[in-house]
């Protein structure tokens, strides 16, 4: 049986919450691919 208390209601999903807040914009990367193109596609300049 899981333990109801885990990272990602206690911590994950409000830091989620307050970058939404705070004007940011967020993404799963539960599922991420790397690679190119990745699917958060980050650009290093």
């Amino acid at each position: 049986m899981p333990h109801a208390y885990t990272e990602d209601p206690l911590v994950e999903q409000p830091a989620i919450g307050l970058c939404a807040a705070l004007g940011w914009t967020t993404v799963s990367a539960l599922e991420e691919t790397f690679g190119v193109p990745g699917t958060l596609e980050l650009k290093y300049v």
